[in-house]
């Protein structure tokens, strides 16, 4: 691992190893003060509690036999062998003298308390304490003892006993000492511990780190694999996942509406500029001497106004797709299917010529719709059943069926029929099977499509169903 970016400051395993070193930096110190105060109030009542109790083996009348009556200190053979060299004893009567017993081993002052300590003391100990720590005029500390000796109800008097702290404190500091160096020792080691599992515990992360940089360079198709991840990081995997579902179907929608977009634009071009063309070809040859001739005159502006009629159709239906593109309102009205259908019966009849037109009408269909868009929507189906069946031999039936839900609505014909592999594409704009023959009917490829976009309005759906040479049947469902 690169160490330069492990301890990088704004690095994630840098943080977490810092903070984690630094939480049990902080535990260690807060143990290790506890333990230097339980210590040293433990070494330092076990001592009190030893001289006391070696006070406490030396029978009462000896402490008085070693002062004379006048309080001098005695001469002779000192009975006190079992205290410590470095300690000094003084005995206190019940009169309050003070009567200090001889080390010559030891260099320690002999500090007076305040009378009312020697009193609680005869107490024996009632608001005394087990030790006190007093400092003598050099500065050095020194840990005091009283005892009181003599029956409790009369105690001949009270031993202080004074020694040094030096020892004690020289104890505490080496405990303090070895404990420092093995809380160093334990930050090492938890130093070179959480380095790898650190690695190994982000290791999920790192994955996600370089599956985001590859979807950085282009590749969308890259997905985020985990194995055995962190409850937290799977879900971050999961969302993450979700989300590049979510851009790459957004990519593939946007890159599709460009690529309608262009195709549109490139096909309402070319369908504009066919009428065009031929609108400008007619004007050239009058220009040239044919309106002087009353028959190419008359052929000529006849073309004209089949052209400019083509050009209007054309231009009211991508008025029409731009205006279903921009989520058109429909007046939504309760009608009957029925009744609008037979209102168009004449028209619809003219239309088809000589075809044998035929109406299947459930009667009294009543559903919510936009009355006009509905007409819109029979007369681009049966258009285009009159488009692809012959003028004489062709038969066009339109039926209405009530349904649970709804109404259906049929345009069938006896047309050639629809292939298989032009089914998905008959409901795309400016799409046409045979193009030169509907270019030459006038037809551009947009009526479908303006009939699908207006059932999926009407919350419906439109499917086609055909075979080869037995024709054609598109079937219109509407909810009530």
């Amino acid at each position: 691992m690169n160490l330069r970016a492990l301890f990088a400051p704004r690095s994630l395993r840098y943080q977490l190893l810092s903070r984690s070193l630094l939480i049990l930096s902080g535990l260690l110190l807060f143990i290790g003060a506890l333990q230097y105060v339980f210590m040293s109030h433990f070494l330092f009542q076990n001592t009190a509690q030893n001289l006391r109790s070696q006070v406490r083996a030396v029978p009462p009348g000896m402490w008085a036999s070693t002062t004379t009556e006048q309080g001098n200190t005695q001469k002779g053979p000192r009975p006190l062998g079992f205290m410590n060299p470095d300690s000094t004893v003084s005995y206190i009567d019940q009169s309050g003298q003070f009567h200090v017993i001889p080390n010559e081993s030891s260099e320690l002052s002999v500090p007076k308390l305040p009378e009312r300590d020697y009193q609680a003391a005869l107490a024996y100990g009632q608001g005394n304490k087990q030790y006190q720590m007093v400092t003598d005029k050099s500065g050095v500390k020194e840990m005091v003892v009283l005892t009181p000796v003599g029956p409790p109800d009369q105690p001949l008097g009270v031993v202080q006993v004074t020694t040094d702290v030096h020892p004690l404190q020289q104890i505490l500091c080496n405990q303090l000492v070895i404990f420092i160096c093995l809380a160093l020792g334990a930050l090492l080691a938890g130093l070179f511990t959480f380095i790898p599992t650190l690695r190994r515990t982000l290791v999920p992360l790192s994955d996600m780190s370089n599956t985001v940089a590859r979807v950085n360079a282009g590749n969308m198709n890259e997905r985020v694999s985990l194995t055995r991840p962190q409850t937290e990081i799977e879900l971050l995997a999961r969302s993450f996942n979700a989300m590049l579902e979510r851009l790459s179907s957004s990519f593939e929608a946007e890159r599709q509406a460009k690529e309608k977009m262009r195709q549109f634009v490139a096909d309402a071009s070319h369908e504009l500029r066919t009428p065009l063309t031929s609108i400008r070809g007619f004007v050239e040859i009058l220009l040239r001497g044919a309106a002087n001739q009353p028959e190419q005159l008359d052929m000529a502006l006849r073309s004209m106004l089949m052209e400019t009629e083509r050009l209007s159709r054309l231009v009211q239906d991508l008025l029409t797709l731009a205006k279903l593109d921009r989520n058109m309102t429909f007046d939504m009205q309760s009608h009957h299917l029925d009744v609008i259908v037979r209102e168009m019966e004449p028209q619809l009849r003219l239309l088809a010529g000589s075809r044998h037109v035929e109406f299947k009408l459930d009667e009294d269909l009543s559903v919510t719709c936009d009355k006009d868009r509905v007409k819109q929507v029979v007369l681009n189906l049966f258009q285009n059943a009159v488009d692809h069946t012959a003028p004489r031999a062709g038969r066009i039936t339109v039926s209405l069926v009530r349904l649970a839900d709804g109404a259906r609505l049929t345009v069938s014909d006896n047309g050639p029929g629809v292939p298989e592999e032009h089914k998905s594409q008959l409901f795309e704009r400016f799409y046409r099977i045979d193009a030169a023959r509907a270019r030459t009917q006038g037809g551009a490829g947009l009526g479908l499509s303006i009939t699908k976009s207006i059932v999926e309005g009407h919350h419906g759906t439109i499917t086609c169903e055909s075979e080869l040479g037995h024709g054609t049947t598109f079937v219109v469902w509407l909810p009530k």
